[in-house]
């Protein structure tokens, strides 16, 4: 005998499987996490804070690269200049820029944005996700050791202008930008010890614009 034909209604939906919530994925991470693996994330991996350099294998500082647990890393790399060779596997792979200065020498937003742009991308192709640039700090001592880094030259104004495309050039790659290198720096021998003393119209009015046009 015929057999009756298979029922065309649909099937009973099956429930999704629910997903953990971010805060019950971190506690379960940091579960499976040991102390020295949470030590690690920290206080951050490959860079040898005695003798300067990075570690091979690694940028000039990360979080999380080369760890299990899935958790993506940050993978940060000198500079504001573009992508700093730090070891001779990769001398002739990288774009040499000009510097800061001299592109702020153009007085162009716009040619600013599109320099900004063409190194981001080329952090973000060679696997850096975060550019540590770019220098922002005015100048004020004309025999400062990064002054050549420092894209507001001697004028706050020029750079709050130029740091806003130069951070939006950035992070239209997927990089992330970080303005640096620190107030007052006005110079480089030494600078883990000096006393940089400024009043506090003078910080408002001529250091800080360009960090705070950059934030």
């Amino acid at each position: 005998p015929m057999q009756a034909p298979h029922s065309l209604a649909p099937a009973p939906a099956v429930p999704p499987t629910q997903a953990p919530s971010p805060q019950a994925r971190v506690a379960e991470l940091l579960r499976e996490m040991t102390r020295e693996e949470k030590y690690r994330f920290l206080r951050g991996t490959g860079y040898r804070w005695a003798s300067g350099g990075n570690e091979p294998g690694y940028y000039v500082g990360d979080v999380g690269l080369h760890e299990k647990h899935g958790i993506p890393p940050l993978n940060m790399q000198d500079a504001g200049q573009g992508f700093r060779t730090t070891s001779p596997e990769i001398i002739g792979t990288v774009t040499s820029w000009p510097c800061a200065l001299a592109a702020a020498s153009t007085w162009s937003e716009a040619l600013i944005g599109r320099w900004a742009t063409a190194m981001a991308r080329e952090f973000f192709v060679k696997g850096a996700n975060m550019l540590l640039g770019p220098g922002l700090n005015v100048h004020r001592v004309p025999h400062c050791g990064r002054n050549p880094e420092y894209l507001p030259g001697e004028s706050p104004y020029l750079g709050a202008r130029l740091a806003t495309p130069y951070v939006k050039g950035v992070q239209s790659q997927n990089v992330l930008a970080v303005m640096k290198h620190f107030v007052a720096n006005s110079q480089e021998n030494s600078r883990s010890e000096s006393n940089s003393q400024v009043d506090q119209r003078t910080l408002w009015e001529v250091y800080y614009p360009p960090f705070q046009a950059a934030a």
